[in-house]
């Protein structure tokens, strides 16, 4: 990947170049193309491409600094990674590992464009980590890239954030989980502050149940599952042989008989998913009753990382607040620490 002979063809730009390995004939394409819609090429993208410190170019990063993005630019970008355009040379782009996008307002069609790229990109352009916070992403969107990572299509993405696409929801969430049931190569989903409502607890619940899924990771943080949305996850998270990690932060997970009765399905999913160790319930007001309720899974010892809101009692708090420093997740005399914080 990229020895040092590649990054001096890569310099002169001119004929003899490495199949797919040239940020100077990428940056070409992406000029070429941005020119043919009618567009500016952003000046980030343009730099980074033009950098000498970063070769071989394995991460595109793009903010709003000039500007976004916008759905025409990810198009433009996408279509250059892949090399296939009109007078394009060079093939796809083989080096590119990671996109991240940060308020590049890329919308649907620009999530579409980098769809594609999973989707068809193949063997070529294998992307390991796609970022796209605050990106007005939505159902189509959405829909676009769970088709990109169902099955047979994409295997080589293990993370996927979403943050901040408040435009998702629980209509996009559905979508892409409709994708994503059938995939067993993503480790990582990131969906925090998406306004997931407690209609997508289904969905990420059915997702869960994918016998073949590898997904450690996922966090629904800053969302409103509440208590209806935690009970439709919990038979899907109970039947799930692969996460680690789950995060339902701040979802509006409340002290009431509703709620108390969703914390005795989620308690037992967790005492039932075998490799489940980090557990976030915090900014969540479960009360007395949910605390208890939650008592048991923590019994296990198994759970090496769990917290919860810091409004509880002090006994109940520190019974239940743990976290992991690296060598097993204490319980002990951090929960003070916590409270105060709160």
């Amino acid at each position: 990947m990229g020895p040092k002979k590649s990054d001096k063809k890569a310099t002169k730009g001119v004929d003899g170049e490495v199949q797919g390995e040239d940020p100077a004939l990428f940056l070409q394409n992406y000029q070429r193309f941005s020119r043919l819609i009618g567009i500016s090429a952003n000046p980030k993208v343009v730099a980074q491409l033009q950098s000498d410190e970063n070769q071989p170019l394995a991460q595109i990063v793009v903010d709003d600094e000039h500007g976004p993005l916008g759905p025409g630019g990810t198009r433009a970008l996408m279509t250059a990674i892949m090399g296939t355009g009109q007078d394009m040379r060079g093939g796809p782009y083989r080096l590119i590992k990671s996109l991240r996008l940060w308020r590049a307002h890329c919308g649907d069609e620009g999530a579409r464009s980098i769809a594609e790229v999973l989707r068809l990109g193949g063997a070529e352009v294998k992307l390991e980590y796609v970022e796209l916070f605050d990106d007005n992403i939505g159902p189509t969107g959405a829909t676009a890239l769970g088709q990109s990572l169902s099955i047979g299509c994409n295997k080589s993405l293990l993370s996927l954030k979403l943050d901040y696409n408040p435009s998702l929801g629980s209509e996009g969430t559905a979508a892409l989980c409709r994708g994503l049931r059938t995939n067993s190569s993503l480790k990582q989903l990131h969906l925090p502050y998406c306004d997931l409502g407690s209609d997508a607890g289904a969905p990420l619940g059915e997702m869960l149940s994918y016998t073949k899924l590898q997904l450690a990771v996922l966090n629904l943080q800053g969302n409103r599952l509440e208590a209806e949305g935690t009970k439709a996850l919990s038979p899907g998270l109970a039947r799930n042989r692969s996460l680690v990690y789950l995060s339902l932060a701040d979802n509006g997970i409340g002290s009431g008989d509703a709620d108390v009765d969703a914390l005795e399905d989620f308690r037992d999913a967790m005492m039932s998913c075998s490799t489940l160790t980090h557990v976030d319930l915090l900014y969540n007001r479960i009360g007395e009753r949910g605390a208890r309720v939650m008592l048991p899974a923590l019994e296990q010892n198994r759970i090496k990382h769990f917290l919860v809101d810091a409004t509880l009692p002090t006994p109940l708090f520190e019974a239940l607040h743990r976290r992991d420093s690296g060598g097993g997740g204490k319980k002990g005399k951090k929960g003070g620490k916590g409270k105060k914080k709160k």
